[in-house]
């Protein structure tokens, strides 16, 4: 964690008989806090306020401070409609360099996508607010797919089957969401369109269809079915084309994930007896253990959507599961969370940089995490 900007108040005995005064050291800035770029929210409208400090506090390269100690104003005005500009000052005084200008679908929606805005033209790289996270909740009772912003600070329900819904993936438009679901007696893949709410099936083949996840480059998608006996690594052109079977092995494959540029697939599989992650050959669906070195259970491979040689991945490590990631560059794997609680499911934010995961508690509760993976101390 990194440490906080602290007043120290220090009481100095000047001698036997003589008062005590106070000294009072300045701020003190921690690891975590030189690394950050200081910035004010100006003349920024009190209505949006909140939600832009949220974002801020969120990022991690980011920090909110007083006028004098900011290195930058960032002062977000509403125009017409949902638009937003912000106008960016820097110096002493401060002089306007930047004016930038965002809108979305809903104020705030035009909020977060400006926030966006603000972090690449400060950090130069992009943000992730304006995007979207699909989550399973048991707010009714039963599993449901919700829908989200990027701060879960509004959600909202995306089925209401009452039955078990899970591993839900976003198709690569991101106006969709492929899952399972035994809505209709057996385990079957769904695709459900978000505007036109139609769902249509993807696979519903003898034994379990469990799961389907898009190719970001193209139509096709990956999926695990059972139809031939044990969950095997299946093939399709794209979403209504009939499935190829890519693996054939006694063993179970699950989690199927992706590289950026749609050439590799991820996989987890326990042919050595425990969970490993695996990369399976596209063409001859040979698999190739990847050496995480780190534990011999390794599942969950979520591949880094900007940087081809990173993944993270849940590893089973003293006695609970933490989040884990691994470089292909290196050949190795550190782990990213710590604590006595479990860390699991890890999926990149479309920066590359923050990470979703669940955490669960020792009792079975569940919260959705972000993690910042730029700094050690965020």
């Amino acid at each position: 964690m990194g440490l906080l900007i602290f007043f120290l108040a220090l009481c100095v005995r000047q001698g036997l008989g003589q008062g005590a005064s106070t000294i009072i050291l300045g701020p003190i800035e921690g690891e975590l806090e030189k690394k950050q770029i200081a910035l004010d929210l100006g003349t920024t409208s009190q209505s949006i306020v909140p939600i832009i400090s949220k974002a801020i506090a969120v990022h991690g390269g980011l920090r909110l401070a007083s006028p004098k100690q900011s290195q930058v104003s960032c002062s977000f005005s509403l125009i017409d409609g949902n638009r937003i500009s912000v106008g960016l000052s820097k110096g002493n005084p401060k002089q306007k360099v930047k004016e930038l200008s965002a809108d979305g679908s809903s104020l705030e929606a035009s909020v977060l996508s400006a926030c966006d805005r603000m972090v690449e033209a400060l950090l130069g790289t992009p943000g992730f607010f304006s995007g979207q996270l699909c989550f399973l909740s048991n707010l009714s009772g039963k599993k449901e797919i919700f829908t989200s912003n990027s701060l879960m600070t509004s959600a909202r329900p995306q089925t209401s089957y009452g039955k078990i819904t899970f591993n839900p993936s976003w198709d690569n438009t991101g106006r969709g969401i492929f899952f399972t679901s035994n809505r209709k007696v057996f385990n079957n893949v769904y695709h459900l369109d978000l505007t036109s709410r139609k769902v249509s099936t993807i696979a519903n083949y003898r034994g379990n269809n469990l799961r389907a996840v898009q190719n970001p480059r193209s139509s096709q998608i990956a999926l695990i079915l059972s139809t031939t006996g044990n969950p095997e690594v299946w093939l399709a052109a794209n979403p209504q084309a009939k499935p190829q079977r890519l693996t054939r092995n006694k063993s179970n494959e699950s989690g199927p994930s992706w590289s950026a540029d749609g050439r590799r697939l991820i996989i987890t599989s326990d042919s050595r007896g425990k969970p490993q992650i695996y990369e399976v050959s596209l063409s001859t669906g040979r698999l190739s253990r990847i050496a995480t070195n780190i534990s011999s259970h390794c599942t969950e491979a979520s591949w880094n959507p900007k940087d081809g040689n990173r993944f993270a991945f849940t590893a089973a490590v003293g006695g609970g599961f933490q989040v884990c990631e691994y470089s292909f560059a290196t050949r190795t794997s550190k782990i990213l969370t710590k604590g006595p609680r479990d860390g699991m499911q890890p999926f990149w934010a479309n920066d590359g940089r923050h990470l979703y995961f669940t955490e669960r508690s020792a009792s079975g509760h569940t919260r959705i995490m972000i993690l910042d993976t730029e700094f050690d101390e965020a």
